[in-house]
């Protein structure tokens, strides 16, 4: 990482980083270049475990077939900063990058669990759904390898403007 100033490494705060993200980015290796996915997820606790869902078929499945490994992104946008004195701007943001093995979950149990730590992502508490789904549903689960996080954080002379 270029600006060590930014870096986040401890690893409870690159997990409540991600806890925070709304969209996870999926680079996957294709030709004739990356195909980069945005999906919605699901973690776990210790934030190294990620769930993805989708449609019974796609070219992510196909992709992954070929090349379980895949590299990551997600950030938290924190609002654009202005220097109206020094005419320059800059942004404020979270982000966590890095690279995982992705697998299918089959196990109906296991999905239902993924599923649920999904719906966590996005609404406070236990949100009942329909169980039903899970059979509609293919659920890929990341593990991540390696992580790291960012962050910046400033404001110039009370002049931020989200």
């Amino acid at each position: 990482m270029r600006r060590n100033d930014r870096a986040v490494t401890d690893p409870v705060e690159i997990t409540n980083i991600m806890s925070r993200c709304e969209v996870l980015h999926l680079a996957m290796a294709a030709e004739p270049a990356p195909y980069l996915l945005p999906v919605n997820f699901g973690m776990e606790k210790d934030g190294l475990t990620l769930y993805v869902h989708g449609a019974m078929e796609g070219t992510k499945y196909l992709l992954l077939s070929q090349n379980p490994r895949v590299g990551f992104e997600m950030e938290c946008t924190n609002g654009l900063v202005l220097d109206e004195a020094g005419h320059s701007c800059t942004m404020n943001y979270e982000s966590v990058m890095g690279w995982g093995i992705v697998s299918e979950i089959t196990d109906p149990a296991e999905k239902l669990h993924a599923l649920d730590c999904i719906m966590k992502q996005y609404h406070a508490g236990d949100f009942p759904f329909n169980p039903a789904v899970a059979q509609r549903t293919r659920i890929l689960c990341l593990k991540i390898q390696e992580r790291t996080g960012k962050r910046r954080a400033k404001i110039l002379g009370g002049n931020k403007h989200a």
